[in-house]
């Protein structure tokens, strides 16, 4: 039986990256900018560059530590907008692996532009700029229902003690 509601959102994860180096590719035949930021567990005291947690109350029992992953950046020839195409792998409490992947678009504002600049005067952006499909594959059992969920993200980019990190907010869509 068809109904003629939109989806909601339920809340499932925080995610939090820290991006590594960026590696600028420079422009590209399309007239983009291609830049890559990579993340990896490069010290022999294990520094993880990202955790994703589920939100209180969630039904999937993610509480993962990302060991490796890529960022991919696309800006716009107008710098008006970037396309981020992240891959991650995630080792959940359990030690189950995870491959964590999101798709999106960010809008470059003033206060974004400021962050990716180095600017030191440069403040955190609020959600709603930099939206995201997140998807997850994984052959544990207890976390089965991440492979057959559809998940979108609002992220916001902060600065806090002078250290650059990607906060998103995921949410499974509910028909």
């Amino acid at each position: 039986m068809a109904t003629n509601q939109f989806p909601s959102l339920e809340p499932a994860f925080t995610v939090r990256l820290y991006p590594g180096k960026d590696y600028n590719i420079g422009g590209i035949l399309s007239g983009e900018m291609l830049s890559a930021f990579l993340n990896f567990l490069l010290r022999q005291k294990p520094v993880t560059s990202g955790k994703v947690t589920s939100e209180p109350g969630f039904e999937i029992p993610l509480d993962a530590e990302v060991v490796m992953g890529s960022d991919m950046a696309r800006t716009a020839p107008t710098q008006t907008h970037t396309r981020i195409d992240v891959n991650a792998i995630l080792r959940n409490s359990d030690g189950a692996l995870v491959s964590y992947k999101y798709t999106g678009v960010v809008e470059v504002d003033e206060a974004l532009a400021a962050i990716l600049a180095g600017d030191p005067e440069a403040k955190s952006t609020s959600f709603g700029k930099a939206l995201s499909h997140v998807t997850f594959e994984t052959g544990s059992e207890s976390l089965k229902e991440l492979r057959t969920s559809l998940f979108v993200g609002s992220a916001r980019f902060l600065i806090e003690d002078g250290v650059f990190s990607i906060e998103t907010k995921v949410s499974r869509v509910k028909g």
